[in-house]
């Protein structure tokens, strides 16, 4: 995310410079800002990343100077301006953004030998944000031109964003931080228990896409993607050797070990959402009739009972298979059943066509 916040910088500089001063000025921007990415990258990377910037540069420029006018004359009233400015700023970045994108595609697909397809499908979904950057780049040339704010409109402009960025960043490392330390206890629970390596990832993974499922809201569905991920973390504080010896059901380990996770986690307060799915997800499994707000725990408890029938193993050593262990799961309780649907469709998703509905 940092590279992409930079590259808007950038872009929007870029465009500008194609609205403002013409192609060629456009391309040498785009030649010194290109190769000047941050990061350990080849020179000839750097070269073709100016080069692509250059080739952006010029077909933008070239666009909007067919479709546009910045003259006075032609920018009197407000359809002026959208017809003048607005609609061949937009066009002219939709030409930079095809122009690059189809040089960096290439660029892809001949050094990694993959089709260009593939790397195309995979870039589609940054498109329509970086469209947004026109927008930016068309208050910046309003303010520059017929506002008359000049060279001044890069720092009414442009700050704000710097200093989004930075703000941005900040919470970026804060959050590298959080999963630096959240991956830290995993790797305890799994060197204490290594018959559960792999196990709560496989958790997380499906809690997260069985309350996506769910239709449960973003912030429940980071609660139980979180609790999926530490719902064993108070096997730490237990003895090695009943850890160790403990049958994958968790029946000969210490009733406690749930409430001691969410003791271990309670002073970290952006999981306080997910301490009660901790605490009740094996409490739920029990439970003949679940109620509507057991959601979270129901789900995290669900993910984990189907990975330690499937994946860890029965209490006798013993595998059972999706399907099994999906109807083992299923209590005719309407609640528990659509939380087992939910799974069934989170398998369905990841390994299409090997679960059966």
């Amino acid at each position: 995310m940092e590279e992409n916040t930079s590259l808007s910088l950038s872009s929007i500089v870029l465009l500008a410079a194609a609205v403002l001063i013409g192609p060629a000025a456009a391309g040498l921007v785009g030649a010194m800002t290109g190769p000047a990415e941050k990061g350990p990258i080849p020179l000839y990377f750097r070269a073709y990343n100016g080069a692509m910037q250059a080739g952006a540069g010029i077909a933008a420029g070239l666009v909007f100077h067919a479709f546009g006018s910045l003259d006075p004359a032609d920018l009197t009233d407000t359809s002026a301006i959208v017809r003048n400015v607005a609609v061949p700023v937009f066009l002219a970045h939709v030409a930079g953004v095809v122009t690059n994108l189809v040089l960096f595609v290439a660029l892809i697909s001949v050094h990694n030998r993959v089709p260009p397809g593939s790397v195309l499908v995979q870039l589609l979904g940054s498109i329509p944000a970086v469209l947004g950057h026109g927008a930016i780049t068309f208050i910046l040339v309003i303010l520059w031109e017929p506002a008359g704010v000049g060279p001044g409109s890069l720092f009414l402009v442009l700050a704000p964003l710097l200093v989004a960025q930075w703000a941005y960043l900040q919470y970026a490392e804060e959050k590298q931080a959080r999963d630096r330390a959240l991956h830290v206890l995993v790797a305890a629970v799994e060197a204490k228990a290594p018959h559960l390596a792999g196990h709560n990832a496989r958790v997380t993974e499906l809690s997260t896409s069985m309350a996506e499922n769910l239709g449960l809201r973003p912030q429940i569905v980071l609660d139980v993607k979180l609790a999926g991920m530490l719902h064993d973390v108070g096997q730490t504080t237990l003895p090695t050797k009943l850890v160790r010896g403990a049958r994958p059901d968790g029946s000969t380990l210490s009733a406690t070990y749930p409430s001691r996770s969410a003791s271990l986690l309670r002073g970290l307060s952006f999981i306080s959402g997910s301490l009660d799915p901790i605490v009740r997800h094996r409490v739920v499994l029990e439970q003949h009739t679940v109620a509507v707000g057991d959601i979270a725990p129901l789900v995290v408890g669900v993910a984990d009972e189907y990975d330690l029938l499937t994946s860890v193993g029965t209490p006798d050593g013993l595998l059972l298979t999706s399907e099994d262990a999906l109807e083992r799961l299923r209590t005719g309780d309407p609640v528990r059943d659509d939380v087992v649907d939910a799974l069934t469709r989170a398998l369905t998703r990841r390994s299409p066509g090997v679960v059966a509905g």
